[in-house]
């Protein structure tokens, strides 16, 4: 199920933590790092190693929005909605997400470039509105960034470089 270099990963987390539960959150990380989201077959096996019930890990899996429950698109996009960016227009950098992407939140375009994910806070609120795209920040948003951010991505999707584009103050 997992390469021989993430089962190596998967032991040394074992041995790291006294208590085997404490390894759950990065070996799902590891998880879905090799996989790009942590699958029902990851859940159990990763409860298997830890022993503990799917059940347990499912409901790690299904709190923390940065774990994939299905697959997702190659650019991530996390959106905040809190109330410091909704204050400052975070509903026209929602709305111009949607329209550009023809997407809701959790979903991929048919392309398999973007996937639109809804976050409670992003933990930028002096630079609101904001969002990050596969672990960077974009912050100060506007909606023509927004569509020059999104420009980038695709360019750089097909010249098959998948860094992220920094972001322009």
């Amino acid at each position: 199920m997992f390469s021989p270099t993430t089962e190596s990963e998967f032991t040394a987390l074992r041995a790291r933590y006294p208590q085997k539960r404490s390894a759950l959150i990065p070996m799902l990380i590891l998880a879905q790092r090799e996989h790009g989201w942590v699958s029902p077959e990851a859940i159990e096996y990763v409860a298997a190693l830890l022993e503990l019930s799917p059940s347990d890990v499912e409901s790690v899996v299904s709190f923390y929005t940065l774990l994939n429950r299905k697959p997702v698109g190659q650019n991530v996009i996390l959106v905040c909605t809190n109330i410091s960016c909704m204050l400052c227009g975070s509903d026209a950098i929602e709305r111009k997400l949607r329209e550009s992407l023809d997407i809701d939140w959790n979903e991929t375009t048919g392309d398999g470039l973007f996937t639109l994910i809804e976050a409670e806070c992003l933990g930028s609120c002096t630079t609101a509105p904001v969002l990050q795209v596969n672990g960077s920040f974009h912050e100060n948003l506007t909606p023509e960034k927004v569509d020059s951010l999104l420009g980038e991505l695709r360019a750089q999707t097909a010249h098959g470089n998948m860094t992220t584009p920094t972001d322009t103050p």
